[in-house]
């Protein structure tokens, strides 16, 4: 039993499109949902890592408020803007936008 394709038939050549453009349609959408998914994904670990950043800067925080009233019950004054004034010095900046108060990302609402 042997199969012959005859190319130069209407019918086959139809068959033959409507196959090629199935398996090309398949591959577009195929390709468009990952890139989809690797946007949805790369965005969820941005998110992630900008919820960890917040959490480090709450912590820098109490670590400087827990600093400075040891420096009030030491010496009588905090000293929270002489130390921010010597790290300035050292070129070092702070926007300050990113304090626990200030947080008003919806995205972030009620994670605080």
């Amino acid at each position: 039993m042997l199969f012959e394709l005859n190319l130069q038939e209407p019918e086959v050549q139809a068959a033959v499109i409507n196959a090629l453009g199935s398996i090309v349609t398949t591959a577009i959408a195929a390709i468009c949902a990952g890139l989809v998914g690797q946007q949805i994904s790369g965005r969820r670990r941005l998110a992630e890592k900008l919820q960890l950043a917040h959490a480090d800067i709450a912590f820098l925080l109490s670590v400087e408020q827990a600093h400075c009233e040891l420096h009030q019950e030491r010496v009588g004054q905090s000293q929270k803007n002489t130390i921010r004034r010597l790290v300035k010095d050292k070129g070092l900046t702070w926007s300050g936008k990113f304090t626990p108060g200030r947080l008003c990302y919806p995205e972030f609402e009620g994670k605080r």
